[in-house]
């Protein structure tokens, strides 16, 4: 969950951000936040899609509350869009901008925290991934789209199905840790993962990707690989016939 705070008041969004901070830990969600000291600074770096979540004070210094909300909906008509108020003389103009909450000044923690488990409960469910370290950035990516995972000395390159790669300092343990052990991952060889997604073949001797890629594998473990193959592909199978008689 990626969270604007837009308040001209370091104080409240020191405190938001905070709370939003301790949600994550109390309730185990993936929470970012990023804090704006004006609504002019919020336009200026504003991108639709990137927060779940906007808290916009209103009353604010030039471009107030209001204002910027107008704006903000003529790019993003999805976010959460939850203001921030000393006073509910605003109120019928806000929520015209299809306003999903206000909160009044000042807040408790109580009702950041319910209302934060209300947004939880309307957002799509995020598909599995992880984060890594890669050239001193943060990346996020989707376990659905890595193919490969190859160690090399302390360092892992993950290749994923845009042709991107990414070196990152973790142990193959580290990783299947983070995937919470994903059983997609398929060890062929020592320090080789593949996505069982991905893989078009194996043979005696290689595994063969959907990409052409080719990894060589542990012969004298052939057999096993594939017959963990055929049980990854028949778990799927069998979860979508579940579903679909459900």
């Amino acid at each position: 969950m990626k969270i604007a705070i837009v308040d001209d008041e370091k104080i409240y969004t020191d405190k938001i951000a905070y709370l939003c901070h301790d949600f994550e830990t109390q309730n185990g969600a993936s929470i970012e936040t990023s804090c704006f000291v004006s609504g002019k600074a919020f336009l200026d770096s504003f991108q639709a899609g990137v927060y779940q979540v906007v808290f916009m004070d209103i009353i604010m210094e030039g471009i107030n509350g209001i204002e910027t909300a107008h704006r903000l909906r003529e790019k993003d008509h999805d976010c959460f869009l939850v203001f921030l108020t000393s006073t509910g003389d605003f109120m019928p103009e806000a929520f015209s901008f299809h306003a999903y909450d206000y909160i009044v000044k000042p807040f408790t923690r109580q009702r950041v925290f319910q209302l934060l488990l209300d947004v939880k409960k309307h957002l799509p469910e995020l598909p599995p991934y992880i984060e890594i370290i890669s050239n001193r950035q943060s990346i996020s990516l989707l376990l659905s789209d890595i193919i490969s995972v190859i160690s090399n000395a302390h360092y892992l390159n993950i290749h994923t199905k845009d042709g991107r790669d990414f070196r990152s300092r973790m142990t193959l343990g580290t990783f299947l840790h983070l995937t919470k052990n994903a059983p997609c991952f398929l060890s062929v060889n020592r320090g080789i993962l593949v996505n069982a997604d991905y893989v078009d073949t194996i043979d005696k001797k290689s595994c063969i990707m959907t990409d052409g890629t080719s990894f060589p594998i542990r012969v004298r473990d052939s057999k096993k690989i594939k017959t963990d193959l055929l049980q990854y592909h028949f778990a799927i199978l069998r979860e979508r016939q579940l579903h679909r008689y459900i």
